[in-house]
């Protein structure tokens, strides 16, 4: 996700493996320009383990640059403002009433960011309206 308003997603039903985070950096790796691009993780316990952290210098060289965020700083990560969006302000009741409303609906979030939904990352620091806590 960038500040501007891209989004690239990866989804998995099951739960998230370092595996899984190693194969979709490697496929977005793939698809990207050559601008550098910077990553931020969060202190999941599949962002810090060897298969994913082993791959850090061979990104760098490709001109991506991973940074884990200290621990407890969901502030500081803006993935958590659009979880925060998705949650209070784009989903209503009727998109909870079965797993699959929810699911379409929240692949619908993820497809149409950028355009249908967005969010304005300047407004928020200016208006100091973030708070995740």
């Amino acid at each position: 996700m960038s500040l501007a308003g891209h989004l690239t997603t990866y989804h998995i039903v099951k739960p998230i493996t370092a595996e899984f985070v190693k194969c979709s950096l490697e496929d977005f790796i793939a698809k990207r320009t050559e601008k550098p691009t910077i990553i931020l993780f969060d202190n999941g316990p599949v962002h810090r383990v060897k298969i994913v952290k082993e791959c850090f210098s061979k990104w760098e060289e490709k001109n991506i640059y991973i940074f884990l965020l200290p621990t407890y700083s969901c502030h500081l990560n803006p993935i958590e403002v659009l979880w925060k969006f998705i949650e209070y302000k784009w989903l209503n009741r009727e998109h909870y009433k079965s797993w699959t409303s929810l699911k379409k609906h929240v692949h619908s979030v993820f497809s149409e960011y950028g355009n249908n939904y967005l969010i304005n990352f300047n407004a928020l620091v200016k208006n100091n309206a973030i708070n995740l806590t």
